[in-house]
């Protein structure tokens, strides 16, 4: 999709087939009141008619075919102090989506200029452009064809502002590709699979690649990952990509994002009740995330050397798998007893986390849909954030404010530590039942050392069970947005 800029003063010139204008819900606000004075004050007689509140998320259409815009799309904004990232994506969302409904190429959005500039141009972007995502790749019948291919923002401080499309295009890109990969089925999405599509991302964006396969894996002692991945004929991987700077040195920071990449989670021996097994496919919806900003981390022109690293496995059940009650050394050497084999992602994590310690980074960040405990405490919508540092904790905090992501700092109580004491191992692989997010957060904590850590527990925002204008049903791409918000201010 191209996406281009326009100031607002030239709004005489909207010679378009759809223009959408935000309304807000206390005064509706200087956009539509400029819009609405081309119209002769036809749509503050129409909205007034048809009681239109503004809600967020309510549109109304209006033919103005008398004029150099053809409709107007009204969209609903609320009140104006409470606007959100959200509510700047779904403005132009609802824009292409009622274009492509209606067969149009095109389409104009007025952005509210309250909000500053660079940030409406930014949300506006990938509202635009994540509003033509489909995966429809295994549909036979009945796809439409998306029609919109050109969208124009109109912002009264657009001027200069072409290089934040660039960015929020390229990050939108990073968003689709983590979507596609969480929504592809798991007989067609698998560790090699996975691998394979990281190694194409950093030939194509011009990164370093290397892929451990099960000899190496074997050779390098992560047995954790070995053992999740014991009861399935697919071998595991573990994917590393790195972004390196122009000018790089061994001195240049570096900051490490781990995605958990369990390509399907039967739950092992303690297998998943139906209801439960039929989405499992999204269990790798951090290491989606992870590939999904490196592949777009260049564009953001980051300071700092990224590694992105992605433990890759199956969980499913064999003869071969691993057993409640097993004690498996891990990569660090550490002795883990296994007291549910459905607490796997934890475990392909850590021996992933011990070996980005290894490599003596400054910061790393984890993503994984790790707990249901996590969307009993926050709901479907906002994942968790834990971490050993507190300033480095609220730096991913602000870089989720900024990206219009929702995410809410949780504590990482120690007193919660003992509920993994083992009598035969160094610790179990689940806690009690109270505190599960906690708990988990405080296991993966045993093995970053001494490096800087934060830990975003994403099981609920990571998939959608209904299609927002912005966000079609399933994989969201959650956290894309957020990484890269991170390491484009890593110093």
């Amino acid at each position: 999709m191209h996406i281009s800029l326009r100031p607002e003063n030239s709004r005489a010139k909207l010679t378009t087939p759809l223009l959408a204008v935000g309304v807000f819900s206390d005064s509706r606000g200087p956009q539509f009141t400029a819009v609405d004075k081309l119209t002769g004050g036809r749509l503050s007689r129409l909205l007034d008619e048809e009681s239109f509140k503004a809600k967020p998320g309510k549109t109304l259409l209006v033919h103005t075919d008398d004029l150099p815009f053809k409709r107007c799309l009204l969209v609903g904004l609320g009140k104006s102090e409470e606007l959100v990232a959200q509510g700047l994506r779904d403005l132009a969302a609802h824009a292409v989506n009622e274009a492509n409904k209606r067969k149009l190429k095109g389409a104009f959005v007025m952005l509210p200029a309250s909000i500053e500039g660079s940030d409406a141009i930014r949300f506006g972007t990938e509202g635009a452009a994540l509003a033509g995502y489909r995966y429809d790749k295994w549909l036979t019948q009945d796809v439409e064809p998306l029609t919109c291919d050109a969208v124009t923002l109109i912002h009264a401080k657009a001027k200069g502002l072409d290089p934040v499309v660039v960015r929020a295009a390229r990050a939108s890109e990073g968003v689709a590709l983590a979507r596609d990969l969480v929504n592809e089925p798991p007989a067609t999405m698998y560790p090699g699979v996975l691998a394979k599509v990281a190694a194409q991302v950093a030939k194509e964006e011009g990164l370093e690649c290397k892929i451990l396969k099960k000899g190496d894996i074997v050779k390098a002692g992560m047995n954790l990952l070995l053992a999740v991945s014991a009861g399935s004929e697919r071998p595991p991987r573990l994917i590393h990509l790195t972004y390196r700077p122009p000018g790089a040195t061994a001195k240049t920071k570096q900051i490490a994002l781990v995605g958990k990449g369990l390509t399907y989670d039967a739950g092992g021996y303690n297998i998943k009740p139906t209801g439960s097994l039929e989405d499992m496919k999204i269990d790798m919806a951090g290491g989606a995330a992870v590939i999904g900003a490196m592949k777009a981390v260049a564009a953001f022109a980051p300071d700092c050397i990224v590694h992105g690293i992605v433990p890759s496995s199956e969980n499913l059940i064999s003869g071969e798998a691993y057993k409640p009650g097993d004690v498996i050394k891990s990569y660090n050497g550490k002795t883990v007893e296994i007291m549910n084999t459905d607490a796997e992602g934890r475990l392909i994590l850590a021996d992933a986390l011990a070996y980005v310690a290894k490599l003596k980074v400054d910061r790393i960040v984890d993503l994984a849909t790790l707990t249901g405990a996590c969307m009993v405490a926050l709901g479907p919508h906002t994942a968790a954030l834990f971490g050993n540092n507190d300033a480095f904790r609220d730096r991913v905090f602000d870089a989720a404010k900024r990206s219009g992501e929702d995410v809410w700092p949780m504590p990482l109580s120690k007193k919660l530590r003992g509920m993994l004491d083992s009598p035969i191992a160094d610790m179990k692989n689940i806690g009690q039942r109270w505190g599960g997010a906690i708990t988990a957060a405080l296991f993966l904590h045993e093995f970053v050392g001494k490096t800087t850590w934060a830990h975003l527990d994403i099981a609920g925002p990571s998939f959608s069970e209904k299609a927002e204008p912005s966000v079609p049903r399933g994989g969201t791409g959650f956290a894309v947005r957020l990484l890269l918000e991170l390491v484009a201010n890593e110093v």
